[in-house]
């Protein structure tokens, strides 16, 4: 039997986008990919944990420090780690090398490919802090999974829109399965 991590880790930030997520998880699950989710405090307002931790049947982690260190348990099974969606706020996190919660923990922390889809007001996508905190993410190996265009929920139109989850999940399973090889 093999030690090697065989876990997605989902990460939630805290986005509208958010319930999208859920079908991420139930996909990946049907697949027989183990999944585990952690949330940002934020996230939650949008998708209580219950939901997530019966799609996926683990425990959700919201709070790094209920039980020690979690993102070291995360960092340990983590084939692969993605933030779906991933709002300006956790981006910034993210490429700072802030690590307040138990997401940016835990990105902090891993030893495997890294997946980030932006989701957000037009506006903030392509405002130059986001756009150069998404440079940083890159240049540090993580793939950026890009926004689509269209008109989001405030009713404002261009590039933002979280890409559908079937190409998020096409892309995952795609490097998912060149992590096992």
């Amino acid at each position: 039997m093999s030690n090697r991590p065989e876990t997605i880790v989902l990460a939630v930030s805290g986005s509208i986008a958010a319930y999208k997520s859920c079908e991420l998880v139930r996909n990946l699950v049907k697949k027989g990919i183990p999944v585990r989710v952690c949330m940002t405090r934020n996230a939650t307002r949008f998708v209580g944990p219950i939901t997530f931790q019966t799609l996926s049947s683990q425990p959700v982690i919201v709070d790094e420090w209920d039980q020690g260190m979690l993102h070291i348990d995360l960092k340990n099974e983590a084939a692969l780690f993605a933030v779906v969606p991933a709002t300006a706020n956790i981006i910034g996190k993210m490429a700072a090398g802030i690590a307040d919660d138990a997401v940016t923990s835990t990105y902090l922390a891993l030893q495997c490919p890294a997946f980030v889809a932006p989701a957000m007001n037009p506006n903030m996508y392509q405002h130059p802090a986001v756009q150069r905190n998404l440079a940083l993410l890159q240049k540090d190996g993580v793939t950026v999974l890009d926004p689509a265009s269209g008109e989001v929920i405030c009713g404002d139109v261009g590039q933002g829109k979280m890409e559908e989850i079937q190409i998020i999940e096409s892309k995952l399973l795609t490097k998912y399965r060149e992590v096992l090889s």
